[in-house]
């Protein structure tokens, strides 16, 4: 498996998980996922890319 697919798999699971605000580090536990990784490499990416916001420390996914 290369690292791109895997990449959009991770993301597809933080948009899932985001359904129902979680914050970084229930986000972290659930992927398994070093929290400081976690933030940088995903959630980050996902945020520039309007796919998730942020609310009250928490993300969730942005429905279309």
């Amino acid at each position: 498996m290369n690292q791109k697919y895997k990449r959009k798999e991770l993301e597809d699971k933080i948009l899932y998980y985001c359904e129902i605000p979680k914050s970084s580090r229930e986000l972290s536990e659930l992927t398994g996922i070093n929290y400081n990784t976690l933030r940088s490499k995903y959630i980050y990416h996902l945020l520039k890319k309007n796919k998730i916001e942020r609310y009250l420390r928490k993300y969730k996914t942005i429905k279309k």
